[in-house]
């Protein structure tokens, strides 16, 4: 009979940092998108508030798959890479033009440091 002992999970600095700053950020980006909404739209008004509300419940999600990557959770990582795509369409909607692909950064950034500990995720 093989026992399978249970391996420990190390996240390493990298991955904790770079989770830690996408919790910042999203956190941070929703925050901006409801408070300020209105007054992007009014500086913008080519803009529909619809997106701006649409991307701040975007970066609410984030957040939360952010916390569920932190628990090693498979789906959070394609969550996280769907609502890229999303935001991707957003941006080339309201007229964001090339600089909506820097959006894509992030998952690319996040696979890249999550790659070598992959077999981790449930």
């Amino acid at each position: 009979m093989i026992i399978m002992a249970e391996v420990e999970k190390k996240r390493g600095g990298l991955l904790t940092a770079w989770l830690i700053l996408m919790l910042i950020a999203n956190a941070g980006t929703a925050a901006y998108y409801f408070l300020f909404g209105s007054l992007v739209t009014a500086l913008l008004p080519t803009i529909p508030f619809w997106a701006i509300y649409v991307l701040g419940v975007g970066s609410l999600l984030n957040f939360a798959f952010t916390i569920f990557l932190f628990k090693w959770k498979r789906w959070a990582f394609f969550a996280f890479c769907g609502m890229a795509g999303v935001v991707l369409v957003i941006n080339i909607v309201i007229g964001m033009g090339i600089s909506s692909l820097f959006g894509l950064l992030g998952p690319v950034i996040l696979y890249l440091i999550l790659r070598s500990k992959w077999n981790y995720l449930e």
